[in-house]
Parts: structure tokens; sequence; C-alpha cells
């Protein structure tokens, strides 16, 4: 073949039993046709880099380019080889590129699409799958409220020191405990991300306490607080008041508590069986309910279809303790001011002490106490928590009912305005 054309391509063919011919054209050193046995004609140019040949396709004939086209692209190629370069080479580094910076590109929108809102789902959903109902529902929004501010932003652009802001932040509106408990399940949440492969870095794990030790709380309720407690959730809205009520009187969690299950009741027997998945320590707990508590809770207005007991406004365990504590503080305050002293502070859960320490002072066995209680630890740890099966059953139950014996008589005592 003399030069590459149109006519000549054209009439080019791959002679019988074989796949395929080459051509080159003689005017231009390295423009060349290939022909293949199913009659598809490729133009391509050939060079030299150092002791390696290069070939590289042009573009087909007919569908893709013209004869004339292939001879200048054929040119133009030459012209980049005379000034010592690779086409080859060069193209396949643009390909690498491309296909770098696309991957780059999805790493970015993956970033972006894993959020803090989206990591502490997937942490609540397959890491925290076997917790209590009451720490699966409480440590997910206690992280939510802390990082109100990143929830929607990517997980990967929080750094070290955006969670130190974030920890000072709780700090000082919520107190260095507060603060600790963030940085303990931000810090759990993200090494799981880590470990998963969904994140590179933690920037909590160098985090420093806000709280270097943590003092345990001591604070027990009065018999007169208790009182005033008991009488003042009477006033309060909705499933609060026999809710609260039944912490006084049986000293459960609160989070067990708020998630009462109509289907853990057996108010006919007066027990509340509690399964190890709603428990802290996983282990099945029947709660001897006495007499009053029994009567509050045949009180609860049952919803038709509904399952827990204390309902909120969307149908799930109620929630907002928060705002039912303000008004319980006023109750405590009248009883504080009519004694002539102040309101210590308190939380909901000095409920929980304040009913160990009761029933203690009434002669109820520790055994039994921390059996009432559900406590793994104490008295029912090690070898004993081992070999001691007894449930103490009956002792239970006439622990807890003596014990609200003396919270109503402690009620009893509370002026009518308190």
């Amino acid at each position: 073949m003399v030069k590459i054309s149109e006519e000549t391509t054209k009439r080019a063919i791959c002679p019988a039993g074989r796949k395929d011919v080459l051509h080159f054209d003689d005017a231009l050193p390295g423009f060349g046709l290939r022909v293949t046995a199913a009659g598809r004609r490729i133009f391509l140019y050939q060079y030299r880099n150092g002791a390696k040949v290069r070939r590289t396709t042009l573009g087909v004939w007919g569908s893709e380019l013209t004869a004339a086209q292939a001879r200048r692209k054929a040119e133009t190629l030459r012209g980049q080889v005379r000034d010592r370069r690779d086409p080859v080479a060069e193209r396949r580094a643009r390909q690498a590129a491309a296909i770098a910076a696309e991957a780059e590109a999805r790493a970015v929108a993956a970033r972006a699409a894993y959020s803090v809102g989206v990591l502490i789902e997937q942490w609540t959903d397959q890491h925290l799958v076997g917790r209590s109902a009451s720490y699966r529902a409480a440590v997910p929004r206690h992280l939510r409220t802390g990082l109100a501010d990143w929830v929607n932003s990517p997980a990967a652009a929080l750094s070290r020191a955006d969670a130190v802001q974030v920890l000072d932040t709780v700090k000082a509106k919520n107190g260095p405990v507060a603060a600790n408990r963030l940085r303990a399940e931000a810090r759990a949440c993200w090494t799981w991300a880590v470990r998963r492969g969904a994140l590179s870095d933690n920037p909590w794990s160098a985090t420093p306490r806000p709280l270097a030790r943590e003092t345990p709380r001591e604070r027990v309720l009065t018999d007169a607080e208790l009182g005033a407690l008991y009488a003042a959730a009477a006033r309060l809205t909705g499933p609060f008041g026999a809710l609260i009520r039944i912490l006084i009187l049986t000293g459960q969690r609160r989070g067990e508590v708020a998630g009462m299950r109509w289907d853990e009741l057996a108010l006919d027997t007066g027990q509340w069986n509690l399964p190890g998945s709603r428990t802290k320590n996983h282990q099945a707990h029947t709660v001897p309910l006495p007499y009053p508590a029994v009567t509050l809770l045949r009180r609860v207005k049952r919803r038709q279809g509904s399952e827990v007991v204390f309902e909120g406004p969307r149908g799930t365990a109620v929630s907002g303790f928060g705002k039912i504590k303000g008004r319980l503080d006023t109750a405590l305050a009248s009883v504080a001011q009519r004694a002539g002293r102040s309101v210590e502070p308190w939380v909901l859960h000095d409920i929980r002490r304040s009913v160990a320490t009761g029933m203690q002072r009434l002669g109820v066995r520790l055994e039994v106490t921390e059996a009432i209680l559900n406590h793994v630890s104490g008295s029912r740890s090690g070898i004993v928590g081992i070999y001691q099966r007894h449930g103490w059953a009956a002792e239970k139950k006439a622990g807890l009912d003596a014990w609200a014996a003396h919270v109503l008589a402690a009620a009893k005592e509370v002026p009518h305005e308190a």
C-alpha cells in the first residue's frame, strides 16, 4: 500500500485464513491500517520509544474517522514523538488520573453521606443490639443532643479540636459528669466505626477527660422529701404521675419503669416480670408489686393496641423527664421552706438510692434489698452469685410491702399545698 486514503482503505481486505492484516503508509511513517477478517478497518499509529515499540489506536474507519482525519491525528502524534514525548504513556496517565479522580469523588460522596447521624444510627442498630431497651434509647439520644450541631455533617470531618469544643460546651451547659458521659459514648461509637473501616481516625481518643475523677453520688432523699414527691406526683400530667410513684414504690431503674410493657405485668398476682433484654445486667427480674402499685397500674388508661404502659404522644415510652423534674423540684422546695432549709440538688436516680437506704432502715436484709434492685454486685457477686440461687421471692414481697406502707405514711404527713 503506497498511501492510506479513502479509496485504498475501502479496497483493503484481509487475506483468507488470517485474523487480520496490517498496512503502513509509505508517506507518513508509523501511520497504519489494520484490516480484520470481519471487515473492520482500524487506523493506528506506531512509533518507537527507546527500545520499545508503541502502538495506539486512532479510530475505526467509517463509524469514527475518515482516512484524512486519521492521517491528521497520526501527524499530530508524530510531532509529539519528535518532541521526545510518549503519547501512549501520556494517554495511560490521563486514564489513570481520571480513574483516580472518579474514585476520589466517590470517596468524598461516601464521606459526606456517612454523617454523624448515620454513624449513631448504625452503631445503635448493629452494635447496641444486645443492650437493654432503655440503654439503646438513652445513649443515642445523649449523642444526638451533645452533637446536635454535627448530626448532619460528615463523621470524618469532626476533628479532635472539634471534639474538645463539643465537650467544653456540654461541660459548661450540663456539668463535667455529663461531658464525661458524652466523651465515653462518642469514643465507643467512633471506635466501632474505625474497626469496621468506615472511618480512619477516632478524634475522641486523645481528648482530655472533662472531669478527671468522678465522685459517686450520695444524695439520699429524706422521708419528708419522698412523701412530698409521692404527693406531688398526683398532679403531674399524663402518665407521669403513676410513673414517678412506681419509681418511689419499687426502686427500679427509671428506664425500666418508663419502658414497662403490658405483657410484662401480671396484676392479678401482683407481679412485674422484666425479661433480660430490658434489664441493665441482662438478667430476668421479677418485681413483686405492692398493693398501691397494682392499684396505680390498674388506673392507667390503656389505648387499644398499645404495648407500653406509660405511653407518650407517639405511641412509644414516655420521655421529657426534665420538665417533669422541674415540677417535682417545686414540691421539694415547699417542704424545705417549711423546714427552714434550702433544697439540696437531686436527680431522679436518687430515688432508687433512697429506696435502698430506706428499706435498710426498715430492717430489710441486704441480700433482699439487692434482689429487689436486681443488683449482681455486693452480696450477690463472685462465688455467692454463682452458687446462691435462692430467689428471695417471699422476702422481696414483704420488703416492698413494708416500704410502700412507709411511703404512704410519709405522703400523708405532707400538707395539702405541697
